[in-house]
């Protein structure tokens, strides 16, 4: 009992330490010290859409193209009466936020974080959606109206015939559609479909040092095996792994998603394997 204390106290001291470096590495970025070319392009395409035709002129690699769910451009829609640039530092700060609150800020010296808090999308956000996801599926909803693909995660609930977890996921992303229709009308929804489907039929990958990521027709069955395997096997931390295989189109900045491993993995070692059923936000308490 006294060695399990004190490994917990050693962990959150090595937890404060990681979140220390991470927001020096941050402050680094951002004030160029660090010679990291990192544009708010993702975050300046959020500020930049128009709620009432967000899918004008989008496409892969389009200037400010959005290709998110109606009802993300009109939560978006009176933010961007904002100067960019107080959007763009709420927008980062919001990520910040989120990764504090769920006890995961240490998690910044994960590859792709810094990169998508400067940038401004939204992985960190849907790490901290697989956390919560955990004691509130409805949080999947946040995934499946934006990068969709990744909802492949949604597996885990349904290999452990976790039925009540996966209805409300369908409540949640049902009532949201039907306020967002009611706001707006079904046409932006035909639309986004439409777009979706004309994204899938012209894949396209991302080449990092030289490397391209093979496109989904590939990387999705290895999703769904990965995290059939950890759903069989209770390991919780191969849900964003799968998620993050899932992605649509790999940029560096989707690593990001993988700031949910760390939490989720070490509060699995926290808790006898035959009782891990559910929540996770922080890492080890709240295993």
């Amino acid at each position: 009992m006294e060695q399990s204390i004190s490994s917990i106290g050693g962990w959150r001291r090595v937890r404060w330490l990681l979140a220390a470096i991470g927001l020096v590495l941050l402050a680094l970025v951002v004030l160029g010290v660090i010679p990291y070319d990192l544009h708010p392009n993702d975050s300046h395409a959020y500020w930049a859409v128009n709620p009432r035709d967000p899918y004008q002129g989008a496409h892969l690699g389009a200037p400010d193209a959005f290709f998110y769910a109606p009802v993300v451009a009109q939560l978006l829609g009176p933010l961007t009466t904002l100067p960019f640039e107080v959007f763009r530092i709420a927008w980062g700060a919001l990520s910040l936020g989120a990764l504090t609150a769920a006890g995961a800020l240490y998690t910044l010296v994960v590859p792709g974080v810094i990169e998508d808090v400067v940038r401004g999308n939204i992985h960190v956000l849907l790490a901290v959606a697989i956390l919560v996801g955990f004691r509130f599926p409805g949080a999947w909803a946040a995934m499946l109206l934006t990068k969709v693909t990744p909802g492949v995660g949604l597996l885990w609930f349904a290999v452990r015939r976790d039925w009540r977890s996966l209805a409300q996921v369908a409540v949640v992303t049902g009532l949201v559609i039907a306020v967002s229709v009611v706001l707006g009308g079904p046409q932006l929804w035909v639309d986004w479909i439409k777009l979706l489907a004309t994204s899938a039929e012209s894949p396209r990958t991302y080449t990092y040092l030289g490397v391209a990521p093979p496109p989904l027709l590939i990387r999705m069955p290895l999703a769904v095996a990965v995290v059939a395997w950890g759903a069989w096997t209770n390991r919780r931390w191969t849900v964003p792994i799968s998620a993050f295989l899932a992605l649509p189109v790999i940029w560096p900045s989707g690593f990001a998603l993988l700031a949910a491993v760390p939490p989720l993995w070490l509060a699995d070692r926290c808790v006898p394997r035959a009782e891990t059923r559910g929540e996770v936000t922080h890492a080890p308490e709240a295993a």
